[in-house]
């Protein structure tokens, strides 16, 4: 049974490199679309200002304001889910925590993720 593999040939397709493009696409493009959204939602905030807390609620309840606001909220989550992500993948040492950690990153987004959108769709659906 000899391997007539070169030491590269034996190494190649293991690692993170399998699925780290993905990752690496999908960072760059919510990052992309957070640069977009930004200043639009800074131009809310600005203009909101002006108004205090009613200004604010006039504008997160207006559609523009709140598709700025759902989609930076999205957007910023997801980043950051995807950014938490790699953290975790380069210094947790177990495989076991790794996926564990993984695992209650993604839950505790998707849980702000959903509390921040149900808030934004009832101040923007009035109930």
């Amino acid at each position: 049974m000899s391997d007539f593999r070169t030491d590269l040939g034996k190494v190649r397709g293991s690692g993170a490199a399998k699925g780290g493009v993905h990752e690496f696409i999908a960072h760059r493009v919510s990052a992309i679309v957070l640069a977009l959204l930004l200043p639009f939602f800074l131009y809310g905030l600005i203009k909101a200002l002006h108004g205090g807390y009613d200004g604010l609620i006039a504008w997160a309840s207006s559609p523009f304001g709140a598709f700025v606001l759902l989609g930076f909220i999205t957007a910023g989550i997801y980043h950051g889910r995807l950014g938490i992500n790699e953290v975790i993948s380069d210094y947790v040492a177990g495989d076991g925590m790794r996926s564990l950690f993984m695992l209650l990153n993604t839950l505790a987004s998707f849980v702000f993720w959903l509390i921040g959108v149900l808030a934004i769709l009832k101040i923007w659906l009035g109930t």
